[in-house]
């Protein structure tokens, strides 16, 4: 086991909020314009964006787990597109993007974390683990879960 800290970033999600390593994350943009699908077949499915001349599906990590959530509208003030990295062992290896609203902080995490229970509600299918920094509870997402998920667009 390491005894590095590591650099992380927080994103919010309704819930609790993400905890990604820096490396998994390309960029943040504000405001993103979202080419909405016409028939989305789930409710997570946001869309795409066009991003640096590539066509990327985005998702709301919130939403794949709890199909009724309703996110805030994409062109709301807060709304943030974090660029996903290729997620590695992902049977697509292409960028993506997450759909959030909110501020995202960059943080280092000490490796000394306190492991916690997976909330009842939440589909452990996207879920690593639950951990515990300070009094904040935070979801590290099971990347290659994603990577599946981001293969339905």
């Amino acid at each position: 086991m390491s005894t590095e800290s590591l650099d992380c970033y927080v994103l919010p999600s309704v819930g609790l909020p993400l905890l990604l390593p820096v490396e998994s994350v390309s960029e943040v943009v504000a405001k993103p314009v979202i080419e909405q699908l016409s028939s989305a077949p789930a409710s997570w499915m946001k869309g795409h964006v066009n991003w640096r001349n590539q066509r990327l599906p985005v998702l709301s990590y919130a939403g794949l787990h709890d199909a009724k959530l309703k996110d805030k509208p994409a062109d709301a003030k807060d709304a943030l597109l974090v660029v996903l990295n290729p997620i590695p062992n992902a049977a697509r290896k292409t960028y993506s993007g997450l759909f959030c609203h909110g501020e995202v902080k960059r943080i280092s995490v000490e490796p000394n974390l306190e492991f916690v229970e997976l909330p009842e509600k939440m589909d452990k299918r996207y879920v690593e683990a639950v951990v515990k920094i300070g009094e904040t509870e935070f979801i590290i997402p099971k990347l290659v879960a994603l990577g599946v998920a981001f293969s339905y667009f």
